[in-house]
């Protein structure tokens, strides 16, 4: 598969790190910021001579070439207008969440790409870490039995360095509804919302009640919390199962724990 990568800046880096390691792919190209403003601007073009792929700022060039896929890892601002050139010009699709800033522009991408017949995919790289998968393995194999409720607090204190400009909710929130969606294999209903903006303009701290059935999950987003911590919990009629922290941050647990009974 010849890959194209827009956008080398600390998730684009990441995906290099990963694809270098498939041989049965390769990185044609990385794409550049048109007008730098930044050294960070700059890493794409050193990792480009590092992996020998070509590095170029001209995006019609790239979509215009053989590539098959693209991965996207701009400003999410910029997903709507380049995932949509990139998808009229008949290329797969990997992009960073959230697909997008509005539903509508969710909406636009989808369509485009079941018409075009392609592959569209977002960036939920969580469903791949390994505590995550354990957890997932666990519940599938039947541990729990009838699910009761889930808790995650997915948090940290980037409020003033995080440069997405989107806010918590789409930034990391987005992490932990995707994991609702992933473990219950359902698309939830949004019970209640509540939403602060203390130091930054959008949102940088709120709850959200998400509900499947008779199925709680309560979610805590925020750039407001002084130290990282990614915690989430299922509970059903035979116990529990606990995640605490992600390998990025250090060691990371997943534990089982068994209903006894008395209670």
């Amino acid at each position: 598969m010849k890959i194209a990568i827009i956008g080398c800046g600390n998730i684009g880096l990441k995906r290099v790190q990963s694809i270098i390691k498939d041989k049965s792919c390769k990185i044609n190209f990385i794409v550049g910021r048109l007008n730098p403003r930044s050294e960070s601007d700059l890493i794409g073009k050193k990792v480009a001579k590092k992996i020998n792929c070509e590095y170029t700022r001209d995006r019609k060039k790239v979509l215009n070439s053989n590539i098959d896929a693209v991965i996207l890892s701009t400003h999410p601002q910029c997903f709507k207008k380049i995932g949509g050139e990139i998808l009229k010009a008949k290329k797969h699709l990997l992009i960073e969440k959230p697909l997008g800033l509005k539903k509508s522009d969710a909406i636009f991408l989808t369509k485009l790409a079941k018409k075009n017949e392609l592959i569209l995919k977002t960036g939920f790289n969580l469903r791949f870490d390994d505590g995550i998968k354990k957890a997932k393995y666990l519940l599938d194999s039947n541990k729990l039995g009838k699910i009761y409720f889930m808790k995650i607090s997915y948090v940290n204190g980037s409020v003033k360095t995080n440069k997405n400009n989107i806010g918590a909710l789409l930034d990391i929130g987005s992490h932990s509804i995707n994991l609702f969606e992933h473990f219950l294999n359902t698309k939830p209903k949004v019970a209640d919302i509540h939403i602060q903006s203390n130091e930054y303009h959008k949102d940088d701290n709120g709850f959200m009640l998400l509900k499947h059935k008779n199925i709680l999950c309560s979610i805590h987003f925020s750039f407001v919390r002084w130290e990282n911590q990614f915690f989430m919990e299922i509970s059903g009629e035979k116990g529990f199962i606990t995640i605490e922290s992600l390998p990025k941050w250090g060691k990371q647990t997943v534990t089982l724990g068994k209903r006894k009974y008395p209670s």
